[in-house]
């Protein structure tokens, strides 16, 4: 079967970093950041991400261009590379724990997404003079307990994304980011400069680049484990979330890659620019809470209670406002076309149907997962986990656990079965080190599944 390619190094990067680049940095990260002591998390967070992030993101894109193929039948066909036996259940596992979290996470982040455009309308028709600005701070409250405004925003997103996915990689993914992404590294570095510029920022900046050793468990009475793993799991967690590492993405857009391309460079510049957003974000967030004496540990609020007050109280805050709203769309905008696509390529590949329709299929999924968790967010059905509503408690489970687990899966199969094959797919354009080999091997087969493992055993046990 013929599998289509991405039409340049510059559109894969962009696309990938696209798909890792999302609300996880611009609206996730800031808030977690300041539940989690700010520079403490953030010296945390780049561990993760560069000690462990990048040589997941690499496997899993090595693992998707042995394969060339959908991820359930990804396993057995680098199996068989390998020279090795596989019991089916890899495939069946590891398709379904895909799918589940794809399914689970496009159905929550529909609803956020939803969120990013009616703020960008609302800010919209501020800028034009059609509505005050003084609403917009209390806006999410209202817009949070109405059920058709959020459901038209966010099927809206859905069918925005379906379009884009319908369209191929080439004409609709590589060419949506090849626009979009340098869009948003203007938009962000623009707010960013603005921000800074704002009486009093510089606590918000301080706070960020100052580990606090005492939120990572480092106090004066002893060294608290309780701690440092609570917030260790939530940054290897936000890595994990923020890379797209444990729905498939990476796996999927890894097979579109050409055999020419050298996988080490792009991953690098893929995990770079993903932690040059985060970064950015939490400069952007962070300073103006704090200039405005907002807590920074307000939680997933934080961004769209809280900034709108700060608009409102700066020169050009309604421009700004707008800006800052629709750069968070179009970071939203980004992941959810990624998050479209290993589904969509399941399907067509599984069920043998034409993009177009595949496409559609994900589309309509995603908006049935994503009604009834808004549902139940509003209140109109009685949906609930452990007396949460299905919004928040999908969200915790699918961060916290069920991207974990494939993460856990991929990584075990990759280091154990696997990694031959994919290791001499990553040097085809250049031979890494014997130490960069060994270190790759040591994290696939056992750092990154044993922390994972252990991690997830104290958050459930807490």
């Amino acid at each position: 079967m013929y599998r289509t390619h991405w039409g340049s190094k510059i559109g894969f990067v962009l696309a990938t970093a696209g798909s890792a680049i999302g609300l996880g940095n611009i609206w996730r990260f800031p808030y977690v950041a300041g539940q989690n002591g700010g520079g403490s998390f953030l010296l945390l967070y780049l561990i993760c991400t560069f000690g462990f992030g990048y040589f997941i993101l690499l496997g899993k894109l090595a693992f998707g261009r042995t394969a060339k193929t959908n991820i359930a039948d990804g396993f057995h066909t680098v199996a068989q590379k390998a020279g090795k036996s596989l019991s089916p259940m890899w495939g069946k596992l590891g398709g379904s724990l895909c799918a589940l979290n794809i399914f689970l996470v496009g159905s929550v982040y529909a609803l956020v997404m939803g969120w990013t455009l009616s703020y960008a309308l609302q800010s919209a028709f501020i800028l034009l003079g059609f509505k005050s600005a003084e609403a917009l701070p209390t806006y999410f409250a209202e817009l949070s307990h109405s059920f058709w405004p959020q459901f038209g925003t966010g099927l809206s997103c859905l069918i925005i994304a379906g379009l884009i996915i319908g369209r191929g990689i080439k004409y609709g993914i590589e060419r949506a980011s090849l626009f979009l992404m340098p869009l948003l590294f203007v938009l962000l570095l623009f707010l960013v400069g603005r921000i800074l510029m704002i009486p009093g920022a510089e606590k918000g900046v301080s706070f960020l680049l100052t580990p606090d050793w005492a939120q990572i468990g480092f106090t004066e009475t002893g060294f608290q484990l309780k701690q440092f793993t609570s917030v260790l799991l939530t940054a290897m967690g936000q890595s994990i979330y923020s890379l797209s590492l444990g729905l498939g993405v990476i796996y999927i857009y890894g097979s579109y890659v050409a055999d020419k391309t050298n996988l080490r460079r792009s991953a690098l510049s893929v995990v770079a620019l993903d932690t040059t957003v985060s970064f950015l974000a939490g400069l952007l967030v962070l300073p103006a809470v704090f200039a405005f004496g907002i807590e920074p540990s307000t939680g997933p609020s934080l961004t769209f209670q809280s900034l709108p007050h700060v608009f409102n109280n700066i020169w050009g805050g309604k421009f700004f406002g707008f800006c800052f709203f629709s750069l968070l769309f179009i970071a939203a905008l980004t992941s959810l076309i990624s998050i479209f696509e290993p589904f969509t390529n399941l399907l067509m590949e599984k069920q043998n149907i034409s993009r177009t329709r595949a496409s559609f299929l994900t589309t309509a999924f995603m908006a049935f997962g994503f009604s009834v968790i808004l549902a139940s967010f509003t209140k109109i059905l009685p949906l609930s986990i452990h007396q949460k509503d299905l919004f928040v408690q999908i969200d915790f489970i699918t961060s916290e656990y069920l991207m974990g687990l494939f993460v856990i899966l991929c990584c075990l199969f990759i280091g154990w079965i696997g990694v031959k094959p994919l290791m001499q797919n990553i040097a085809s354009t250049g031979m890494p080190s014997h130490t960069f080999k060994r270190y790759f091997k040591l994290i696939l087969k056992l750092v990154a599944p044993l922390v994972l493992l252990i991690l997830m055993s104290l958050k459930y046990f807490e």
